[in-house]
């Protein structure tokens, strides 16, 4: 009975920590859904990005026209005859690709303008910049001459999220009337010299590399090739200076943009959302950007996000498990569950972000947070409905057993109530059998009264006696006594036969003790009893009627133990221990063997011993 109410309360307990699991799950998903969640998701991407840098790409280069050269040269645009002469130095260095990422769609002076186009013919390999046309910001081309000699064009837009940070690049944009490629798909497309084609849903193929692209937008991708330093940059100056090897940028991508402050080009990135102060954190130029941009179309970082239904999936389950944990143990064991389940939603988002995919983990995180108080909420309801119901079993369950056991020994019971069957079981106990040796002499012409004083004076004692030695007292049978070892409070055969054999050398000094204690009074009749002991199989379980219950055990040990306490008188031994019992003591007692004998009852002869003293203290425990 017990067994099974304690199943049932843990598997009611499983139920309820799945279902908590489950509404939690449910309830982040729909604040995810809403774009609650938006904002602490995108700062958990960019701390996922902070621990996850690379190293500067080997083949791409950074002229950066930054504010030393700007007030060097006294002007606040891009000199284009800087800028032909940087093209012609780029291309004879034996640069792959120059990518322009500066706006040339004014005129100039005749010359200058004509000097750099020329540059740019003769380099046969720019890649200019545009701006595509959207609905707040107005399109932007190259002048005529420029195109013409260049390359191939890619529009400079960049889609900046809610909060400002630049995370994401374009792939494409387009309408009905006209559809071009982004400044970095373009500078890749043209240095592997393979166009980008749409692969298997949610991605693009440029040769053989898969380009990922962001649940945002589908013409975007989530920039994976981040590092405190995007780019190798060299200041054009230094670029343009006699000294400076053009050989340094064979066979590599140049990119020319400009980080000064006229230029207005700088942007937050998730590389340096953390470790710095609002005020000192760090701006990237958009060529920098780009840059990233463009290694991350090289090296296939671009970031992959991890499906809808596998993140809710594992939301679930880290959920679930923490869910169990905290209704099914202890206060301190859930609390640790929760903090290990949040560790755990780190870790993996961070196994997840070093392979490319990244696992918006907030969700994670907060259904992990909200099965903490609702499943303590639970706990706590159901522990109250629990006692309730403890209290009504234990009233019900002492009533029962204070027929037959004393309170105290009901009192054990209850507190290993999950350890008792009380509908009947199987187990190895150790009967004891005792009786009053001439009981129906010494009683004979003696008052009712006075026999009942003495009597109850000695079972009394035997009570004690049996009590200390954690004996199950199961009947009074007249002057005989029967005690159980091993049921219905379990015990290991050894250690149940170990307190029996105790408990029989015990109930004899306490006959002597008696005897000496009444070797004056006449009314009182000198004592001697037989103790017959036996370990094996019984069935342990509820006999009686429906008005009145005996917990006993019943089968052919119990009857052998009756028999070897009858044999007492026979052998002139107070103690008849059978070979069973005598197995599992004789390491722990002085035994001596009494022979072979027949017991009534059994078609063979069995040997039989006696048991004198124990051979070490505290053989009972």
């Amino acid at each position: 009975m017990a067994g099974k109410g304690l199943g049932s309360i843990q598997a009611n307990s499983a139920v309820a920590g799945l279902a908590l699991a489950a509404l939690a799950t449910l309830l982040v998903a729909a604040a995810a859904r809403v774009g609650l969640l938006e904002g602490v998701e995108l700062e958990a991407y960019d701390f996922l990005v902070s621990a996850h840098t690379i190293a500067p790409p080997e083949e791409l280069f950074y002229v950066d026209f930054d504010d030393a050269a700007m007030t060097a040269w006294g002007v606040s645009r891009i000199p284009r005859d800087k800028l032909a002469a940087l093209v012609e130095k780029a291309s004879s260095g034996g640069a792959e690709i120059i990518g322009l990422d500066v706006l040339l769609d004014e005129r100039r002076g005749t010359e200058e303008d004509a000097a750099l186009a020329r540059a740019m013919g003769d380099a046969g390999n720019v890649v200019l910049a545009t701006v595509f046309d959207e609905e707040h910001l107005p399109g932007v081309e190259p002048q005529p001459v420029f195109r013409e000699s260049a390359l191939s064009v890619g529009f400079v837009n960049l889609p900046l999220d809610s909060d400002g940070f630049l995370r994401r690049m374009f792939l494409w944009m387009g309408t009905t009337q006209h559809t071009a490629e982004s400044f970095p798909v373009a500078v890749a497309v043209n240095y592997l010299g393979q166009p980008l084609e749409r692969g298997r849903a949610g991605s693009y193929r440029l040769g053989e590399k898969e380009i990922h692209v962001s649940p945002a937008a589908p013409n975007t991708a989530l920039i994976g090739a981040w590092s405190r330093e995007p780019v190798r940059t060299v200041p054009v100056l230094r670029f343009l200076a006699a000294g400076f090897d053009s050989a340094a940028v064979k066979g590599k991508i140049v990119l020319v943009g400009q980080s000064s402050t006229k230029g207005k080009d700088t942007f937050l990135t998730p590389q340096f959302h953390f470790g710095e102060s609002r005020a000192r954190r760090r701006l990237l130029s958009g060529t920098e950007v780009y840059a990233a941009a463009v290694a991350s179309l090289l090296h296939e970082r671009t970031i992959q996000t991890l499906g809808r239904a596998q993140l809710w999936a594992l939301n679930y389950l880290l959920a679930a498990l923490v869910a169990l944990v905290v209704v099914r143990r202890r206060f301190a064991t859930g609390l640790a569950g929760a903090v290990a389940g949040l560790v755990c939603g780190v870790l993996i988002a961070q196994a997840l972000f070093a392979r490319g995919v990244w696992m918006p983990f907030l969700s994670t995180e907060a259904g992990v947070l909200l099965v903490l108080p609702a499943g303590l909420g639970y706990r706590f309801v159901e522990e109250r409905r629990l006692k309730a119901r403890s209290e009504v079993e234990r009233r019900q369950l002492m009533a029962l057993f204070e027929r037959y056991v004393s309170p105290e020994v009901a009192s054990e019971i209850w507190d290993r109530r999950d350890e008792i069957v009380l509908s009947g079981q199987e187990r190895v106990a150790t009967i004891l059998f005792s009786d009053i040796r001439n009981f129906t002499k010494i009683t004979a012409g003696r008052p009712s009264a006075e026999v009942l004083a003495w009597l109850n004076d000695y079972l009394t004692a035997m009570d004690d006696v049996i009590r200390a030695n954690r004996g199950f007292l199961n009947k009074f049978i007249g002057d005989g006594i029967m005690v159980v070892f091993g049921a219905p409070l379990p015990a290991e055969p050894g250690v149940g036969a170990c307190r029996a054999v105790q408990c029989a050398l015990d109930m004899l000094d306490r006959i002597a003790d008696l005897n000496y204690k009444h070797a004056t009074d006449s009314s009182y009749p000198q004592l001697a009893i037989g103790v017959g002991v036996h370990t094996g199989t019984v069935m342990a379980g509820n006999v009686g009627s429906r008005n009145r219950l005996e917990y006993s055990v019943i089968g052919e040990s119990v009857n052998l133990a009756s028999r070897l306490e009858a044999l007492t008188k026979e052998l002139k031994a107070p103690i008849v221990l059978s070979p069973e019992t005598h197995a599992l003591v004789m390491g722990h007692f002085n035994t001596r063997p009494l022979g072979e004998t027949l017991v009534r009852g059994f078609e063979d002869k069995i040997p039989v011993f006696t048991a004198t003293k124990p051979l070490d203290a505290g053989v009972v425990s």
